[in-house]
């Protein structure tokens, strides 16, 4: 394993770099909306987060306490997630709740929360601090209060304290989309390796612009929409996730305006860019600039990817932009990754020696059935990933198993959860990714979460091999489709459900249940045991948008019956819609 020498030890000292460059410097230039503008160069960062901390540490916080930040994308968050750390404590970002209709709810999380983490103040906004009215878990901050005090000029600031490399920077917590939230601790060492990692692998230079929507709570959002910038001097544009999601076109505007190198997103985003953004609205548009369109925190679909370049490459895109990499929290952010002078990559394999013999073995591409398995790269600098077996045995190239990975960017664990830190180990020092894949040439391929896998007859099943054929039908919601197992009382194996959003009316649904029931089937093999339709917004997903299979199984499947007792959602083909559908709404 290559020794990684990161050029900064933290994110402060990258920070303090870059402010004493001064008017020479770039900074992070934010858009709260069409046709405003605000620009935050780096020394004005800094000046701002040591008068935020300041304030913070008259509400009590100090070196070692947790801070937890519930913001939107602006300078409020900016400024108390670096004032945060001056202190010496470690900030941990959480989301927004659109709207309040089930503040109970979210004050009961924000309780579970406080109880787990301990904070000694929550920063957040007027309206979330109305709704936690009795709230006694932590001090309420008000942020918009608190960045109006780092900006007055006469404000007190505090001493500039750099951290050791071992301080706690910062606490993730982990989507949820298997379980519950946990606290991943990342060091200030952790945190700069990543970012050196980072940059190292994708040519990044201070002469690179990015621009973001993806949410600062999420750790691909923070760290290439913020933090990366920072580390490299390059200049960040931040856009609100809601004006993504309100209107994609905006995205690529900005990428166009401020001549974007560097963008990340999801696989979902870029085909709700090509399925949303019409031509009319792309007049002017020219996307030559964007030489880094990285793709990851979900699974990545070839055909997605594929459509995407066609569409927007007459606006300039170039058609080597896209490198996926695999990553997670755990590490920081990225483990694996493609490098800009790489195509993309995929594997084609045969699905049905993956399922039964848990290996990848080529077949051609037109192979009915064959499994497409994109080419997540090699380990970024100083990183090491290995698959193993169920015992933890190494498994040769093209073999099918458990991902761990080890680096200088590994957490060393869950905060105040040390059985839970021991069970993700495997010893020396490799951390279990709960993912599987296998290793060809050096790079990772990702078949699917290990607790996600469905078992149907001994054989082994990813979700989004099934889900994806679904989204082949006309009528499909794109990333609105989620495969899960299911094994009734009595049964000998799990079946396949397949729960989908659809916006088609009533009398379409019978239809389109049998069309999505014939392209599942003659694409895996697999017929599923029902087609379970929901309106759009239905399938719950965690704060950065992955599907959550389990509650989304509770939801649909675990009542459902094929002779009518305790349906809770769509038949199988053939039979008739029963009412009482569920149509739960998630914020």
């Amino acid at each position: 394993m290559t020794e990684l020498r990161p050029r900064f030890p933290s994110l402060l000292h990258a920070l303090l770099a870059q402010a004493e460059r001064g008017s020479e410097g770039l900074g992070v230039t934010l858009l709260p909306e069409p046709g405003k503008e605000e620009t935050l160069r780096y020394d004005a960062v800094l000046e701002a987060a040591a008068r935020c901390a300041a304030a913070l540490a008259e509400q009590g916080v100090g070196q070692g306490d947790r801070v937890v930040l519930c913001l939107p994308t602006g300078p409020q968050f900016i400024t108390a997630f670096f004032g945060a750390q001056l202190l010496g404590a470690a900030p941990t970002a959480i989301a927004v709740p659109l709207r309040f209709g089930g503040a109970a709810g979210f004050e009961s999380q924000m309780r579970n929360l406080a109880a787990y983490l301990r904070p000694a103040a929550v920063v957040t906004t007027s309206a979330v601090i109305d709704a936690l009215s009795d709230f006694s878990g932590a001090g309420l901050v008000d942020g918009d209060a608190l960045y109006a005090r780092a900006t007055t000029s006469d404000a007190p600031a505090h001493p500039i304290r750099l951290p050791d490399g071992d301080d706690l920077a910062m606490i993730q917590c982990t989507s949820g989309s298997t379980g519950t939230p946990k606290g991943v601790m990342v060091s200030h060492a952790n945190l700069a390796a990543n970012c050196e990692q980072i940059i190292r692998a994708l040519d990044w230079t201070q002469e690179d612009t990015t621009v973001s929507w993806l949410p600062l709570y999420h750790d691909m959002g923070l760290i290439t929409g913020l933090l990366c910038p920072v580390y490299s001097g390059g200049r960040a544009v931040l856009m609100p996730t809601t004006r993504f999601l309100r209107a994609p076109v905006e995205w690529l505007r900005h990428l166009s305006t401020y001549r974007g190198t560097v963008a990340a997103a999801p696989n979902f985003a870029y085909g709700y860019c090509t399925a949303r953004v019409r031509d009319e609205d792309l007049e002017g548009v020219d996307l030559s600039s964007w030489r880094l369109a990285l793709c990851g925190a979900e699974p990545i679909h070839p055909a997605t990817v594929q459509r995407f370049v066609d569409r927007f490459v007459q606006w300039g895109l170039p058609a080597t932009a896209f490198l996926p990499g695999y990553g997670m929290a755990e590490a920081a952010l990225a483990i694996t990754s493609t490098r800009p002078e790489d195509p993309l990559l995929f594997d084609t394999i045969d699905r049905e020696i993956a399922a039964t013999d848990g290996l990848a073995v080529d077949v051609d591409p037109h192979t009915p059935g064959a499994l497409q398995i994109v080419d997540c790269g090699t380990p970024v600098a100083g990183t090491e990933v290995r698959v193993v077996d169920g015992d933890g045995k190494p498994l040769d190239e093209n073999r099918i198993g458990h991902v761990q990975f080890r680096g200088p960017s590994r957490t060393t664990g869950y905060f105040d959860l040390p059985e839970v830190t021991a069970a993700s180990m495997d010893a020396p020092d490799w951390w279990k990714t709960g993912d599987l894949g296998y290793l060809r040439n050096g790079s990772l391929r990702i078949t699917g979460r290990a607790k996600d896998v469905i078992i149907i007859r001994g054989a082994n099943y990813f979700p989004s091999d099934f889900e994806q054929a679904a989204e082949t039908v006309p009528g499909v919601r794109l990333s609105a489709v989620v495969a899960v197992g299911y094994r009734p009382d009595g049964g000998d194996s799990e079946e396949l459900h397949l729960i989908v959003e659809t916006e088609l009316e009533g009398e379409q649904h019978e239809a389109l249940r049998r069309s999505v029931y014939a392209a599942v089937s003659s694409r895996t093999g697999v017929a599923p045991a029902a087609v379970h339709l929901v309106p759009k917004r239905s399938i719950p997903k965690t704060t950065s948008g992955k599907l959550q299979r389990s509650k989304a199984r509770k939801l649909f499947v675990e009542g459902w019956s094929p002779s009518g007792a305790d349906v809770r959602a769509a038949q199988r083909p053939g039979e008739p819609q029963r009412p009482g559908e569920p149509q739960p709404q998630l914020s």
